[in-house]
């Protein structure tokens, strides 16, 4: 009895908590392991250097300050937050400098329960386990990031909204392998990245209200074999403006596009309407083939046009034609011209882009001279 008594009283195990207050960086890497299942991890205002790593279920983690609470990987730390639970939330706070994501809410964990999804680790086709369902991310500000500052992957019934993505070398925001992502991407503003917004066979997504300008490529959405559950399906682009993505001081895109507001590739039953597309140097909206998934029932109309190198290209290749695919807006530029329905693939070829420059590199939204201060979508909490 003495000796149970005494292991008892030695235990280093602690209690989950509701409230994990975080002022420091060892607090920080601790946060998560000591939160309990529909708590709150509060990060006070300050700068912080490592990771949060979260697999509690309904935890909300929380910053005191959007531009006073600061994770900083300073180029040597992988992610920021990393969220492997069900219902998890991110708000209020700024994520910069982490070579692969800013925030990362995933599906998918190592052999040591870590979170994971770029890579030959997190790419899992054939074997994809169920995807863990409900997130949250709003009032971030995600900058600087090495492959991207908000990252959903393998999730359903999420929503990213409210949210500032700048200078991500892959992409600003991104949501992949999902076959029925129920995802909500609304009111962010989505900048000097090579890409601003990417969906890879991310099906079930509606994208509205957001500012997507200034990247090499405003919206990327496309089917591949590098990830389960192509081709994406059912992709909604309403009322967004979507326009000047022709910034060289961006990273290159690994495709090497650039100057074109959307690409559809292998798409099925996108439907993009009421959206602002102007300004983009080489074409509005590029609709192609990926691999043998096929471009197919897919429409174009009530958009307003100006000012884009071209407005809609349709390149499907012989092997992959697709069917079913309307470009319904009048009065536009097209390649082949006049659209209409079911086109015959066009001869537009994507102009050679300029050199790019490191994801460190990018200006920063502060740095920018005319950039509106974020300021007021902090919220006070």
């Amino acid at each position: 009895l003495a000796a149970l008594s005494l292991a008892a009283c030695g235990s280093s195990t602690p209690e989950p908590q509701q409230l994990v207050r975080v002022t420091n960086d060892e607090e920080l890497a601790e946060a998560g392991s000591l939160v309990a299942d529909g708590g709150l991890i509060l990060i006070e205002e300050g700068t912080y250097h490592g990771t949060l790593q979260v697999s509690a279920d309904d935890v909300t983690v929380r910053g005191a300050d959007r531009n006073g609470v600061i994770l900083d990987g300073q180029l040597e730390a992988s992610s920021g937050i990393v969220g492997t639970g069900e219902r998890f939330t991110v708000e209020n706070l700024t994520v910069r400098g982490y070579l692969q994501n800013g925030v990362l809410v995933t599906g998918v964990t190592d052999e040591n329960g870590a979170g994971i999804a770029r890579g030959p680790d997190g790419y899992l086709p054939d074997a994809a386990p169920d995807p863990v369902p409900g997130y949250l991310v709003q009032y971030v500000t995600a900058e600087n990031n090495g492959l991207y500052g908000i990252y959903a992957f393998n999730r359903t019934d999420g929503v990213i909204r409210n949210n500032l993505a700048s200078g991500g070398s892959d992409s600003g925001i991104y949501v992949g392998q999902c076959a029925s992502c129920n995802a909500l991407v609304e009111n962010n503003v989505m900048q000097w990245s090579a890409v601003g917004l990417e969906l890879a066979n991310a099906s079930d997504v509606t994208i509205v209200g957001n500012r997507i300008v200034e990247n090499r490529i405003g919206i990327t959405v496309l089917s591949n074999y590098l990830e389960a559950h192509g081709p994406t399906k059912n992709t909604i682009i309403a009322g967004n403006v979507i326009s000047n993505n022709n910034t060289a001081e961006t990273p290159e895109h690994a495709n090497g596009a650039f100057g074109t507001g959307i690409g559809l590739a292998g798409t099925v039953g996108a439907r993009v309407s009421a959206n602002r597309i102007e300004g983009n140097d080489n074409v509005g909206i590029s609709i192609t083939s990926s691999e043998d998934f096929a471009p197919v029932d897919n429409a174009i109309e009530n958009n307003a046009w100006g000012g884009n190198g071209l407005d809609v290209s349709f390149t499907a290749s012989p092997s992959a034609p697709g069917e079913g695919t309307c470009v319904l807006d009048e009065g536009i530029r097209t390649d082949p011209e006049g659209m209409g329905c079911d086109p015959g693939p066009g001869s537009y070829v994507q102009p050679a882009a300029p050199e790019g420059v490191s994801f460190a590199s990018v200006p920063r939204p502060a740095e920018r001279p005319g950039l509106d201060s974020v300021d007021e979508t902090s919220r006070a909490l």
